[in-house]
């Protein structure tokens, strides 16, 4: 059978049923607030809990997809958190399990189908508006052997370049970017805590950023291998958009902490800098890295 929904419908369900829920130490859940931006990791910010206690948690249409999204599973471990399942298919797990009661889920989804239809269309109609105005995109760059050459002859062209191999679900955030936009680029992240592997848990992910810099997109997304910009590099860069040569706003050693850029922009650069990601981000955490480099 084909599976219609997508996970957002379990958010939505959890945020306004989560009173129905208890853990398994007897405390119950008052309330739950979901993630900003909406559906970014953790799902669920804050589950507050009836002695005060507020935790995260992350929504899962059943226990192994959380392995297969590759989440960091500190977060919920260090915060106390747990996870959100439909269906509970493996019972071990690093941290406690609540299952939502399918009949519940149903009868729920039956009574606020017209509202869920309602809001999806009034959501489609803001995302088109919305797409007329500037968005944000941020993106981490490694500076290893070329890289600083490579730096210097983008900004002689105002023409910044990605590789053949880019990843589909970069290429097609990359396809969103148009002319007004503002693109940030983070460049080499030191870590000041050595973890083996080289991939920082989130409680782990601390350090600096030696150079944060924001652009204003001139040219929508184009694909072009001429002219042959980066010369020194043997690899064609051909998934481009040209940018302002003057800079946004621009900054050095910025640090890279939760408590510095907040934990959602902090887990979205974590996981741009892993995964090489493009990533889009909101207005407030644009205005807290414009904060940051200018300090």
């Amino acid at each position: 059978m084909k599976k219609w929904l997508e996970e957002k419908i379990l958010i939505k369900y959890w945020t306004e049923n989560c009173f129905k829920y208890s853990l398994r130490d007897g405390r119950k859940i008052r309330s739950a607030q979901h993630s900003i931006p909406f559906d970014s990791y953790p799902d669920i910010q804050k589950n507050e809990l009836d002695d005060g206690t507020i935790v995260p948690a992350e929504v899962e249409w059943n226990t192994s997809n959380f392995d297969r999204h590759g989440h960091d599973i500190s977060v919920l471990i260090d915060h106390k958190g747990f996870l959100i399942v439909l269906e509970k298919d493996k019972e071990s797990f690093p941290v406690e399990q609540v299952q939502i009661d399918k009949d519940d889920f149903i009868k729920w989804f039956e009574k606020d189908a017209s509202n869920i239809a309602n809001e999806t269309v009034q959501s489609i109609k803001k995302k088109l508006i919305k797409n007329k105005e500037p968005q944000i995109f941020i993106y981490y760059m490694r500076s290893k052997g070329t890289g600083l050459v490579n730096r210097k002859r983008t900004f002689e062209f105002g023409t910044d370049g990605f590789p053949i191999t880019l990843k589909k679900n970069s290429l097609e955030m990359l396809k969103q970017i148009k002319k007004g936009d503002i693109v940030i680029v983070v460049r080499n992240f030191k870590s000041s805590i050595p973890v083996k592997g080289g991939r920082n848990p989130s409680s782990k992910h601390k350090g600096a950023y030696e150079e944060i810099y924001g652009l204003i997109v001139t040219k929508n997304y184009y694909y072009s291998k001429s002219p042959r910009i980066w010369t020194e590099d043997k690899t064609d860069y051909p998934h481009r958009y040209d940018f302002r040569k003057k800079v946004l706003f621009e900054g050095r050693d910025i640090p890279c902490t939760i408590n510095h850029l907040g934990r959602s922009l902090h887990e979205i650069l974590r996981k741009a800098q892993i995964s090489s990601s493009i990533e889009k981000i909101d207005s407030s955490m644009i205005v807290k890295l414009m904060s940051l480099c200018r300090k």
